[in-house]
């Protein structure tokens, strides 16, 4: 960490200075931070958080956070590299939309603080506090209600710096050069306060190992030095990113504040039966759920431009029971058919690069950065799909109106037909997008009572009241899903009954339970 400069004071000592301007707050090692709060038993071991596979397609996992600070262990290494020097690490994958949540909450309550709150990126945040001292009592009670904001697990540092012409990036600095949480204040000279840093604390898009190089090689080691040079002609040399550099580096950042909008969304959730594991069974609810989304009036001539999957696991931790995965839909996509279904093929390859780690019990899909208009072409010629599916929606709704609402037409989907369980094969899916029905498996079984024999097999059912002995066991079979978080393990038996009757049961070895199996 690099000692705060003489240019900048501690809150605690420098009371005189103005608070207006702008204050940036920093969160040191933010995704380890929530990962220690989530798994308190990991506070005596080092904490390595890596890339989850599929974050980069096509690239090594790399580290992205460690706590506490390990000299041999720096962000971008390879989780092998950690484990050879530090084999006692903790290697963690990293929860990005988890994170993002967390910091969400965090924004919120900086939203109480003051209206001009910009989430600049994880763990880094802006805060304008032009008139701010006078609406919470003074200067005191300003940064206490900032500090106060935050959990103090994150040990928030925050710099406070003119709003003009330092701006962000002498505040950013001030934060980013204390040794521990608090609050620094940069004075009026702010080129002053950045003379002597080095220039490894410029802005991560412009510190890029390149640029730094070749501002070393030409002698140019701290931020004072930048200064000094003809800003005309680090221009020439090194473009606008030189031009930039050299204002930064007198103090001069003239980015605006970009506070928080309320981003507009649209979800849907969908519980899926029993607990899905298949691909398949995951690409129907996707499907489903994208048809439900479209038909919102919300996003009638519009187009979304990101989407949040979030599935809820079976028997995972309360940490780790919700699984979310975020993808960017190039262009947007509309409620339209074929849009649709571009989405859920984008969506799908995402899942089957990284799918869930659990059976998911229900999924919910946000779509977000809604734009005002989907700029869809019309086409000349008629699309006889979409005719006919329109034609059959229309009947639907008829034929769902003299039905109290309930769905009347559903198409057949297979959802897993190598599945051992026959109910899991195919699932009924309502032909309206804007039906609330869930997804209903086929062949769904029904409890029923049996008699056992001596070896569990049924010698007797119960038929209206009425013990019907069983005539003969026609076959059979059975499988164990032991592996399940909660197994599934089945002995099938087709029956003759005396009456000539045949069916499937089946007696559930875990629940001590019979079913009847629908064909």
């Amino acid at each position: 960490m690099t000692p705060a400069p003489a240019g900048c004071a501690d809150a605690s000592t420098a009371s005189t200075v103005s608070t207006a301007g702008i204050a940036c707050i920093l969160f040191p090692h933010v995704r380890a931070q929530i990962e220690l709060a989530r798994r308190p038993e990991l506070a005596e071991r080092p904490i390595v958080i890596v890339e989850r596979p599929g974050d980069r397609p096509n690239s090594r996992r790399r580290v992205v956070d460690v706590l506490p600070a390990l000299a041999p262990i720096s962000s971008g290494m390879t989780p092998e590299q950690v484990l050879s020097q530090v084999p006692e690490a903790v290697i963690v994958e990293a929860d990005e939309p988890g994170y993002q949540r967390e910091f969400e909450q965090v924004l919120a309550a900086l939203d109480e603080v003051s209206d001009r709150v910009e989430g600049a990126e994880l763990g880094v945040v802006y805060v304008g506090l032009d008139g701010l001292a006078a609406m919470h009592g003074g200067e005191a009670p300003m940064l206490d209600a900032l500090l106060q904001a935050v959990p103090s697990q994150f040990g928030p540092r925050i710099g406070v710096a003119p709003g003009q012409p330092g701006g962000k990036f002498a505040a950013f600095v001030a934060a980013r050069t204390r040794e521990s949480a608090g609050v620094s204040r940069v004075g009026a000279d702010a080129a002053g306060f950045l003379a002597p840093l080095p220039i490894s604390l410029l802005p991560a898009d412009l510190a890029a190992p390149d640029l730094l190089d070749d501002l070393q090689r030409l002698g140019l080691h701290r931020l004072g030095d930048i200064a000094a040079q003809d800003g005309a002609a680090l221009l020439d040399r090194f473009g606008r990113d030189g031009r930039r550099i050299w204002e930064l580096a007198r103090g001069i950042d003239p980015r605006p504040l970009r506070p928080r909008m309320d981003a507009e969304s649209v979800s849907e959730t969908l519980a899926l039966p029993s607990v899905a594991v298949a691909l398949d069974v995951l690409r129907v609810a996707v499907e489903t759920l994208l048809a439900r989304l479209c038909a919102q009036a919300r996003l009638q001539g519009r187009r979304a431009g990101a989407a949040v999957i979030a599935c809820t696991l079976e028997d995972a931790p309360d940490w780790q029971r919700m699984w979310e995965r975020a993808v960017h839909f190039k262009g947007g996509i509309g409620s339209g058919a074929e849009s649709r279904r571009r989405a859920a093929q984008i969506i799908m390859q995402r899942l089957e690069r990284d799918p869930p780690p659990a059976p998911v019990e229900a999924m919910t899909i946000t779509l977000s950065e809604i734009s005002g208009a989907s700029g869809l072409q019309l086409s000349l010629f008629p699309d006889a799909r979409v005719e006919r599916e329109q034609r059959l929606l229309t009947v639907e709704r008829e034929l769902s109106a003299r039905l109290g609402g309930r769905p009347a037409l559903h198409r057949l989907v297979k959802a897993a037909p190598w599945h051992p369980a026959p109910e899991l094969r195919m699932l009924q899916v309502p032909i309206d997008p804007a039906a609330s029905d869930s997804l209903r498996p086929l062949a769904q079984p029904s409890a029923i009572e049996v008699r056992e024999g001596p070896g569990q097999e049924p010698a007797a059912i119960r038929v209206n009241d009425q013990w019907q002995p069983v005539a003969r066991i026609e076959d059979r079979w059975t499988f164990d899903l032991w592996w399940r978080p909660t197994p599934m393990s089945r002995q099938y038996y087709q029956i003759t009954q005396r009456n000539g009757q045949t069916q499937i049961l089946y007696r559930d070895e875990h629940q001590s339970a019979w079913y009847q199996q629908s064909a």
